[in-house]
């Protein structure tokens, strides 16, 4: 009887995550060909950084597929609100309706912000000097001919990675809501995450340039430190609820 009813459970499961999918497969391709209408203005801004050097295309199929990769990502980026709010919603009972409230009204705008914030941070002062330092290191004896569609990739993997470190504070506060980690841990390992820091900005950005690795490492040092102290903060707040409760 118990057996038949989790394979009942199982199946209601299944066919609802399926339609779940469905939806955020429909919602990320009506996303990408509205963007892709006006791909032609996101290419010209993506390819600012550039300074006037000409993007190419390999194969006649080269250009178009440039066109829709930029599409794509812009897409995936404007429906993601909509696409993690319908998979909040699919987890029913599992979640209480406390949480859900949080996660829709503030973890969820708050990330997308943050990671909106992280891209535009990245394409404004990460993107040129790193895209400058490329340039000038085969100067003098090779010219570059850059395809379109592998530029536009390496650029999207780096404000990729950079939205995805503007996450960090989200990243550090659920891993202490689930007790992985605490503020005296944090605060321990600051010497480390600076060296950390400085190692991650050197991969983000190949410059030997130490101003423009202090410009990408200061956000994340910053970003760790309100990480700390929201967490000290919350660990506070989580001390007067359970004195409030003993004294009851």
């Amino acid at each position: 009887m118990i057996k038949s009813e989790l394979i009942v459970q199982a199946a209601h499961w299944l066919e609802r995550f399926r339609k779940i999918i469905i939806w955020v497969i429909l919602i990320i391709i009506a996303a990408a060909s509205l963007v892709y209408l006006e791909s032609n203005l996101l290419i010209n801004i993506l390819a600012k950084p550039l300074n006037g050097i000409q993007l190419h295309f390999m194969t006649p199929a080269e250009g178009l597929m440039a066109k829709i990769r930029v599409s794509f990502l812009g897409g995936l980026i404007v429906a993601s609100p909509v696409v993690i709010f319908l998979i909040i919603q699919a987890t029913g009972p599992i979640i209480t309706k406390r949480i859900k409230k949080l996660l829709i009204f503030v973890i969820l705008p708050l990330s997308f912000i943050l990671f909106v914030f992280g891209m535009y941070f990245g394409y404004t002062l990460v993107l040129p000097t790193t895209i400058k330092f490329l340039m000038d290191t085969s100067d003098g004896f090779m010219k570059p001919i850059l395809s379109a569609n592998e530029y536009f990739s390496f650029i999207g993997s780096l404000l990729f990675c950079i939205g995805v470190i503007f996450e960090l504070p989200l990243i550090l506060i659920a891993l202490s809501r689930i007790g992985i980690i605490n503020s005296n841990m944090l605060k321990k390992a600051r010497k480390m995450t600076i060296l950390l820091s400085f190692i991650a900005a050197a991969i983000i950005t190949p410059s030997s340039d130490a101003f423009t690795l202090t410009i990408v490492t200061l956000p994340i040092l910053v970003l760790y430190e309100i990480s700390i102290w929201s967490i000290f903060l919350l660990e506070k707040k989580d001390k007067r609820r359970k004195s409030k409760e003993l004294s009851e």
